[in-house]
């Protein structure tokens, strides 16, 4: 039997309909994502094969089933055949659900963090207000030398950073020559590459269509931290 027969065996075994299998796996798969009636009838058929998330989401909705069950080549099954698998993934289940038997998996570290809620310039500029923020929870996803997160407004650090995108800093109030800094100069908030040879400093952009900011030393400048992701 092949995979695909295997699908179609498992749904029918549960009674569940093709628009019935496609709306139960919206809850396994990642927020927005959703799955069409159309792509299930083309993976019944052996036209195309579900990506990975889908496969794990589809086995989910058929009574938790044996990924390696459902979509395992012949030559990996071991010997066992339909039934034989069958109660493998029977035994799996009941394994599972004993502490006796399941690994612990330590939850994810996670930590707070202050998200700026004034988006930074990364385009003409825009003033960061050090007092609006929020705490949210990350987890080690986020470098663990960020102190804080801020979003970025503009293209001008293209294509290193997009509009939009949050980006993470260490603070710092003083930065290398050709490190990315989140910084305030006269009035405004910059994400900048910032430049020096000794006697001037300028904040400049990835993006070449855009000129660098001439720092003059008697407008008010200082660095908030350094981008660390």
């Amino acid at each position: 039997m092949q995979w695909y027969e295997r699908l179609v065996q498992e749904r029918k075994r549960l009674g569940l309909s093709q628009d019935q299998v496609v709306a139960a796996m919206s809850k396994y798969l990642p927020a927005g994502e959703s799955v069409g009636k159309g792509a299930l009838c083309s993976w019944e058929g052996g036209r195309t094969q579900p990506k990975i998330h889908h496969a794990l989401a589809l086995a989910r909705v058929l009574n938790n089933a044996d990924v390696s069950y459902l979509f395992s080549p012949e030559s990996l099954r071991d010997g066992l055949n339909d039934a034989g698998l069958q109660k493998l993934a029977e035994f799996r289940s009941l394994l599972l659900d004993s502490p006796r038997y399941r690994m612990e998996i330590d939850p994810p570290k996670t930590r707070l963090i202050p998200i700026y809620l004034q988006a930074a310039s990364a385009g003409t500029g825009q003033i960061l207000d050090d007092d609006a923020f929020e705490e949210i929870e990350v987890d080690d996803t986020v470098p663990a030398s960020a102190d804080f997160g801020v979003r970025l407004a503009g293209d001008s650090m293209m294509p290193r950073f997009t509009d939009g995108q949050m980006v993470w800093v260490k603070r710092r109030d003083v930065a290398e020559n050709g490190e990315i800094v989140m910084c305030y100069y006269d009035g405004q908030s910059y994400c900048k590459k910032l430049w020096t040879d000794g006697t001037k400093t300028e904040l400049r952009s990835l993006n070449p269509a855009y000129q660098p900011i001439h720092v003059c030393a008697d407008a008010p400048f200082r660095i908030f931290g350094v981008v660390v992701g």
